[in-house]
């Protein structure tokens, strides 16, 4: 029988699956946001296989939770025998030493205030790394002697009353124990980043891009099976993904989202813009139907299509993948409040479930008319460039009637994934890169102790509800995989200029749809044109080394540091 052929990874899931293993906080952020409320709603998210990022998340944390546990457990036990060896105080020096030279290598190229402070933190950790070292040395030198005044106080005694054992006895084998256990934690540590090493490079380095190179992680693994059964039914309904109640093509999705953003998955907005003009007639109308929202957008949706036959606009023709579809976006606060209306039920069947993720046609249509203040349509347009790195988004509601046009135009730009996650890509397996980290975390370990043991016993519970109490955070999202762990901004100069160029573009063909349609009925497009007209001026980008500040969307954003002018001298 012929085996299935593995999938290859696009890099976005590649990225953040290998950063699940090298950022904790990633790992944590992600299982928090995705795994722990049964009843929140899964996202929309384009590019990026979420149940394979969430798999390896959880298994990261868990991994993680046990490591630290262990290495909490022998340090405990390493603190009560080497504090009476003087083992314990030469390690928390030679780890103040280490903060010392890491302090010293990070703040040496900052500025002057940056290197007072790593000069301050350096004479606090070396005076820790001298009173230690003394302490050390003071302990060993008697350590015999102190050995001999614990055998002293010992209450049994042989039936001939001699001391068991000499009076270093008790030293020895502290010593021992002690030693033994820094030894077993250094395997903890050097066994840990092999096994990240091992998983990143094996199974999300740059071969998994190509099918049939490389499979995925097996799922029946130890770090899988330890987590939570909590979790891993939560990641059973992440691998299901957003599946509408009924499948009817004419459902339109729907996104419950908590916090101020709307547009989860789309990054952070650029320049958005709104405007009303009124209605007036200007000449004969071209048709007998009457201008209606629906009709609005259709005629948008149509220019907007027309950009995915251009060749020449984009690099290697990108904007053939432009997806167009109508999403309706509802905050989680006021829809718990809305849930003794008739139409609650479209949105949330049930308080125990997470809400839909896609409406009924009949409701749609209601909202296209008639926008609630809890629920709006919005046309979306979505294009993935830069090998679904860099994603960029536009999102346009308007609302008509016989007087006046109401348009919102909000343009989105998702950033690419942070550099830090792309580093699997330089990680060679097989080196001695794994063995160093353990050594060097093995000897910073006093310093990570306590984040290590809060680590360890944190746990991630549910918000707390009842019959009387609905928290709106429960079901509501706010941010997907790709915004955890995306840059603030575009990656280079081509990917900045990328993002304008196709927000323009957009913005190119959306001005005639709404001008062409307009006139259609019978109606002026003078205002909507002078209104746009002033708008698309304003939008000025000044770009300088002379400390000027940037005007973006006609709103100053830095500090105005230049100097005033002066008038010249005649």
């Amino acid at each position: 029988m012929t085996q299935p052929v593995p999938p290859a990874l696009d890099d976005s899931t590649r990225y953040l699956a290998a950063g699940a293993h090298l950022d904790r906080v990633f790992a944590e952020n992600a299982v928090r946001e995705f795994l722990v409320e049964p009843t929140r709603q899964i996202p929309p998210s384009q590019g990026v296989d979420t149940a394979t990022v969430l798999t390896e998340a959880l298994a990261a944390r868990t991994r993680r939770k046990y490591r630290d546990g262990a290495l909490i457990l022998l340090g405990l036990v390493f603190l009560v025998f080497g504090s009476v060896t003087g083992q314990a105080a030469g390690w928390i020096a030679a780890a103040a030493t280490g903060y010392a030279v890491r302090t010293w290598l990070r703040d040496r190229d900052g500025n002057r205030m940056h290197r007072l402070l790593g000069l301050a933190k350096i004479c606090a950790l070396l005076l820790v790394t001298a009173v230690a070292g003394l302490f050390s040395l003071a302990t060993f030198s008697f350590g015999p002697t102190l050995g001999g005044l614990f055998e002293s106080h010992r209450s049994y005694r042989y039936e001939y009353g001699d001391d068991y054992g000499s009076d270093g006895s008790l030293f020895t084998v502290a010593w021992l124990i002690a030693l033994l256990c820094s030894v077993l934690m250094l395997v903890i540590l050097i066994a840990d980043r092999m096994v990240v090493w091992r998983v990143t490079t094996g199974y999300f380095g740059r071969r998994a891009r190509f099918p049939g190179q490389i499979g995925p992680p097996p799922t029946d693994r130890m770090s899988l099976s330890l987590a939570p059964q909590r979790f891993r039914q939560q990641l059973a309904r992440h691998r299901l993904g957003r599946q509408s109640s009924a499948p009817d093509a004419a459902w339109v999705p729907v996104t419950v989202f908590r916090g101020r953003n709307p547009f989860v998955g789309a990054g952070e907005s650029t320049t958005p813009w709104s405007m009303a003009i009124p209605l007036e007639p200007s000449g004969t109308a071209t048709t007998d139907e009457p201008l209606t929202v629906a009709r609005l957008y259709e005629c948008v949706a149509g220019k907007m299509k027309d950009l995915c036959e251009t060749g020449t606009l984009s690099p290697d023709q990108r904007l053939r993948d432009l997806r167009i579809e109508g999403a309706v976006f509802v905050p989680a606060e006021e829809l718990l409040d809305h849930l003794h209306l008739p139409e609650a039920p479209a949105y949330l069947r049930r308080l125990e479930l997470p809400p839909e993720t896609h409406l009924p046609a009949a409701e749609a249509n209601r909202i296209f008319e008639q926008p609630r203040e809890w629920s709006r349509y919005y046309l979306s347009m979505e294009l993935e460039t830069w090998d679904r790195e860099l994603v960029v988004s536009a999102f346009l509601h308007a609302a008509i009637d016989r007087n006046a046009l109401y348009l919102e135009w909000t343009p989105c730009v998702l950033a690419p994934i942070a550099q830090r996650y792309r580093n699997v890509d330089k990680m060679v397996r097989g080196g001695p890169r794994p063995l160093g980290e353990g050594v060097l975390r093995w000897l910073m370990l006093p310093g990570t102790a306590f984040g290590r043991l809060v680590n360890a016993c944190r746990m991630l519970s549910p918000l707390p509800y009842g019959g009387y109490q609905l928290n709106a955070d429960r079901y509501g999202t706010a941010q997907t995989l790709r915004e955890l762990a995306a840059m603030p901004e575009p990656r280079d100069y081509f990917q900045a200029v990328d993002a304008q160029r196709y927000t323009k573009l957009l913005e190119s063909r959306l001005v005639p749809a709404i001008v062409e349609i307009l006139r259609a009925h019978g109606l002026s497009s003078v205002a909507f044109e002078q209104q746009i007209t002033m708008m698309t001026s304003n939008k000025v980008t000044i770009n300088g080394s002379n400390n000027a500040p940037l005007l973006f969307g006609g709103t100053v954003h830095g500090d105005v540091t230049g100097t005033s002018a002066t008038g010249g001298k005649p």
